[in-house]
């Protein structure tokens, strides 16, 4: 057998039943029981699914059954008692969500000063998308010169939730997988959830992850933009460069804040 099938195999064991994986990913039964046997492959996309909802990489899929195996267990994925506490705090979180928070799906180019190439606006694309009763989404940033060949390219995976009227995302830099990012935003409801704004918690991606805090602004892409065309215009920029529209500055200038704590951006502050 491949040892993708062995591999997925193994994983199955871990949840309720081979069932619930199919309700769980929308795929037919009779579809994964071809992966489970061998006898068929995933295409990229779905494979980056299955990947994500088991937690692992799809190089991972493909290592030697032992060496799998003993991955799994290092990480906890074979800890079923673990996967149902998690699952129990996801549930409790979310059960507080609003519905309105539906209302975000779709793209975003999303402005802030960078917390490695200080003085630096970064500009990354963040897209909205519901899987199941949730709000997921990517963001994707291009820490280089927006017309140039860039090869410093990060992805970041998180959840989002709508409650006490304020939209809170958590997501984890994809690739080293050690990076974790939470921003909490203002919905815009005059403008129809085009514009959000409010404060970015991380590290600096730089050699001394220092702890920072910015103010963030996040405005739809225009209807029928293509995603290639997006990332396009996606990188870092000057502060007076022409590309970044001068209505953004103010909302995430770093400058001025409340006196005892680090505020989002609020034009009525004196």
């Amino acid at each position: 057998m491949h040892p993708f099938g062995t591999n997925l195999r193994l994983l199955c064991g871990y949840r309720p039943s081979i069932a619930r994986v199919a309700q769980d990913l929308k795929i037919n039964r009779s579809q994964l029981n071809r992966y489970l046997a061998g006898s068929s492959f995933p295409r990229n996309a779905l494979m980056r699914k299955i990947c994500d909802y088991f937690g692992v990489e799809p190089h991972e899929m493909l290592l030697p059954e032992d060496e799998f195996a003993r991955l799994v267990k290092l990480r906890g994925l074979s800890s079923d008692t673990l996967t149902r506490t998690f699952r129990q705090h996801f549930d409790q979180i979310f059960a507080r969500g609003d519905q309105r928070i539906f209302n975000l799906v779709g793209t975003f180019f999303e402005y802030y000063y960078s917390m490695s190439s200080r003085g630096q606006i970064v500009r990354a694309l963040v897209s909205f998308s519901i899987e199941g009763d949730h709000v997921f989404y990517r963001r994707l940033e291009r820490m280089g010169p927006f017309d140039r060949t860039c090869r410093r390219h990060y992805r970041y995976q998180g959840a989002a939730l709508l409650t006490g009227d304020r939209v809170f995302l958590n997501d984890y830099e994809y690739s080293a997988g050690i990076e974790i990012t939470q921003t909490v935003l203002y919905p815009d409801y005059a403008h129809r959830w085009t514009r959000l704004h409010g404060v970015k918690v991380g590290v600096s991606a730089n050699r001394d992850h220092v702890p920072c805090a910015v103010r963030t602004y996040l405005e739809r892409t225009l209807p029928r933009m293509p995603l290639s065309g997006a990332l396009r215009r996606c990188g870092l920029f000057d502060a007076d460069s022409p590309e970044i529209p001068a209505y953004v500055l103010p909302m995430i200038d770093n400058a001025r804040s409340g006196n005892h704590v680090f505020e989002a951006y609020a034009d009525e502050r004196g």
